[in-house]
């Protein structure tokens, strides 16, 4: 699935999504590559606001869940699409 990020931007103000992961104090994983099973490369905590990268949704059928490419802080990895609102 592809996103819009330019609608997404006009609509909005930017491509900016914050992290909630449901849990106060619980963080995202940040991973290299859009699969559950691959290496952490960070973390994200809850409330934080991530940066789109990717318009495109990557589906991971080990998981069932869609991973979205992100920039937190200069580093870029994936994280789990429902994370950042958007299609599990």
């Amino acid at each position: 699935m592809e996103l819009d990020l330019e609608s997404m931007a006009k609509a909005t103000g930017g491509t900016g999504r914050t992290v909630n992961t449901g849990v106060s104090g619980l963080n995202a994983a940040l991973r290299a590559e859009p699969r559950k099973s691959s290496k952490q490369i960070g973390s994200i905590p809850n409330g934080t606001q991530v940066e789109l990268v990717s318009n495109q949704l990557v589906f991971d059928s080990e998981a069932g869940r869609n991973f979205v490419q992100v920039n937190y802080n200069g580093k870029v990895g994936w994280v789990a699409s429902s994370l950042v609102g958007l299609p599990r």
